[in-house]
């Protein structure tokens, strides 16, 4: 999977970290139904760096580039349903 940094604007983050989070193998890759991300194309992302810090990333992709446009550490609630998804796909 090819990443294009050129949007990304966390450098709270590190770009390593957001694309490791990407190659979770439990991530999650929502794609919102209606309202400004879906008419922008934007997706989130649900994920785990290697660490284990858990990351909330908001992206655009054309298929072949993944374009991170910012990520943060996830809150409790979506931690939460993280793990429940990822206790759900064993």
């Amino acid at each position: 999977m090819d990443f294009d940094w050129s949007l990304y604007s966390t450098p709270e983050t590190p770009p390593a970290e957001v694309q490791e989070s990407f190659e979770d193998p439990f991530c999650l890759r929502i794609l919102p139904g209606a309202g400004p991300m879906a008419e922008h194309s934007r997706f989130l992302c649900l994920g785990k760096c290697f660490s284990g810090k858990s990351l909330f990333s908001l992206y655009s992709s054309d298929g072949k580039k993944m374009r991170p446009v910012a990520s943060r550490p996830m809150t409790e609630a979506e931690s939460y349903f993280y793990e429940r998804k990822a206790k759900e796909a064993l």
